[in-house]
C-alpha cells in the first residue's frame, strides 16, 4: 500500500513555499559508514546516504577507515543536506554541506570513496564534474584507498558478495543487493519526517507558528498566466499558474511526478503516483493517508503542540466531501484548525494491480478566488473511449 502518497504531495508542496531546493539542516549524531550518517531533525533520527558518493563496505578493505575519516569531518556538527529522494533503505539520498563546503567531494578527493556511477546522473552539470575530478585527483596522488595496486569498488564488492552466497544463480539472475545495515533501530524516515522538517520554522521559532513564518509567503507572488495541466496517460486535468515547474519524484514503492508553482500569496501542488498495491480499498487508502497528513501537519503548525512531536495533536480536516467521479474514490477537505490554512483534493484508484493517486495541494495566506478556482478544476477525466463516443454522439 503507498502509505505516504498524500505526504509526498505535502513535501513538495512545502518545496512551493519555501526556499528553492528541498533541504533540512541537523547535527550528525552518528556515522553510518563511509557514506552513510545519521542526523538529528525535529527530535528524529534522520539517516542520509551521501549522493553519488560510494565508499567501501564496511566488511571491505578500508570500509573502517572510509567511515573514521567521515566521522572526523561531521561527527557532532551541523550539517545541510540538500536531498533529491529516498533510496530504498529508507535513507536519504543527498549532498551533505558542512559550513558550505561538499563533504561527498571531499571524502572522494581524500580517497576514501569512489564517484558512485548509479546516482551520479543526479547531480548538477556542475558538481558532477567536481565529483569526477576529485577521483581522477586522488587516484593520480594515489591518495587513501588509492594506495592500494587494485581497489575494487564497492560495488563490485557487493556483486562479488552475492553471487558466493548463491553459486548457482547467474550474475543476471542475482537480485539486487542493498548495502548492509547496522544492528540498530531504522530511523524513522518517510515522507512523514521530510514533510515536517520542510514545513518546520527556524530553529529558534516555537511549534505552531503561522504561514507567515515561511519565508515564501512574506510577499505576493505574481504567477501571470493560468492553463489546463494534463499530464499525457494520466486520468485528471487541473488548471494551473503557468510559471511553475515539474519534478520527478521516485520514490520507494513506485514513481510520482509533481507540478508546483505559486500565484498571488498561495502556493499549489499537483502530485501524480503510481505504486504498489497490498489489496486495501480505496476509500482505505485516502482515509490512511488523510490521517497521517493530519498528523504530520500538527507536528508543526498545531499550537498545541509544544511538546514531543511523537505526541503531538494532529490538525483535524474540515468540510469533508465525497467527490468520486469516473472510477476513482475522491475525497475533497480542508485543514482549518491549525496555522496554516489548506485546501486538499485526493483521488485514488487500483488500475492493472497498481495503485494511481492524484493530489492537489494548495497553501495560502488569504482565502482568495484563485484557491477555488484551482481545487474545483482538479478532476478525472473520462477514460479514452468514453471521450471518443462522447465526441462521434455529438458529431452525428
Amino acid at each position: 500500500m503507498l502509505t505516504h502518497l498524500v505526504l509526498l504531495c505535502a513535501f513538495l508542496c512545502t518545496s512551493a513555499v519555501a526556499v528553492s531546493g528541498a533541504s533540512l539542516f541537523g547535527k550528525v549524531i552518528e556515522v553510518n559508514s563511509g557514506d552513510v550518517i545519521t542526523i538529528t531533525n525535529l527530535n528524529r533520527p534522520v539517516r542520509v546516504r551521501l549522493l553519488a558518493v560510494d565508499a567501501p563496505e564496511l566488511d571491505q578493505a578500508f570500509g573502517d577507515v572510509a567511515r573514521k575519516h567521515l566521522s572526523d569531518l561531521v561527527y557532532d556538527k551541523g550539517v545541510l543536506v540538500e536531498y533529491a529522494g529516498i533510496s530504498g533503505d529508507h535513507s536519504l539520498n543527498g549532498r551533505v554541506l558542512l559550513e558550505g563546503a561538499d563533504v561527498g567531494a571531499q571524502m572522494i578527493r581524500d580517497g576514501a570513496a569512489w564517484v558512485d556511477p548509479s546516482t551520479e546522473h543526479r547531480l548538477s552539470e556542475t558538481d558532477r564534474e567536481v565529483y569526477q575530478q576529485s577521483e581522477e585527483a586522488a587516484r593520480g596522488e594515489r591518495r587513501g584507498l588509492w594506495q592500494q595496486a587494485n581497489p575494487v569498488a564497492p560495488w563490485e564488492f557487493v556483486k562479488a558478495a552475492a553471487l558466493r552466497t548463491k553459486p548457482v544463480a547467474t550474475a543476471s539472475a542475482v537480485a539486487p543487493v542493498t548495502k548492509p545495515t547496522l544492528d540498530r533501530p531504522v530511523p524513522e524516515l518517510t515522507s512523514l519526517t521530510l514533510m515536517a522538517s520542510r514545513l518546520a520554522p527556524a530553529p529558534t521559532a516555537t511549534r505552531g507558528g503561522g504561514i507567515a513564518d515561511l519565508p515564501g509567503f512574506l510577499a505576493p507572488v505574481n504567477g501571470g498566466n493560468w492553463h489546463v495541466l494534463r499530464p499525457a496517460r494520466e486520468r485528471f486535468s487541473v488548471l494551473v499558474p503557468e510559471a511553475g515547474e515539474t519534478q520527478d519524484l521516485p520514490f520507494r514503492e513506485g514513481m510520482g511526478h509533481s507540478y508546483r508553482a505559486r500565484d498571488g500569496r498561495a502556493a499549489f501542488v499537483v502530485t501524480w503516483l503510481t505504486g504498489a498495491t497490498n489489496g486495501e480499498s480505496d476509500a482505505d487508502a485516502i482515509n490512511a493517508n488523510v490521517a497521517v497528513f493530519l498528523k504530520s501537519f500538527g507536528i508543526v503548525f498545531n499550537p498545541r503542540n509544544q511538546g514531543d512531536p511523537q505526541s503531538a495533536a494532529p490538525c483535524e480536516s474540515q468540510n469533508e466531501k465525497d467527490i468520486s467521479m469516473h472510477g476513482f474514490t475522491g475525497l475533497e477537505f480542508e485543514v482549518g484548525s491549525c496555522a496554516v490554512p489548506v485546501k486538499v483534493r485526493v483521488f485514488t484508484r487500483t488500475i492493472n494491480h497498481e495503485r494511481q493517486m492524484y493530489v492537489a495541494t494548495v497553501l495560502y495566506k488569504e482565502k482568495e478566488d484563485i484557491v477555488d478556482r484551482f481545487i474545483n478544476s482538479f478532476k478525472i477525466t473520462a477514460p479514452a473511449s468514453t471521450q471518443k463516443g462522447t465526441k462521434s454522439a455529438k458529431t452525428n
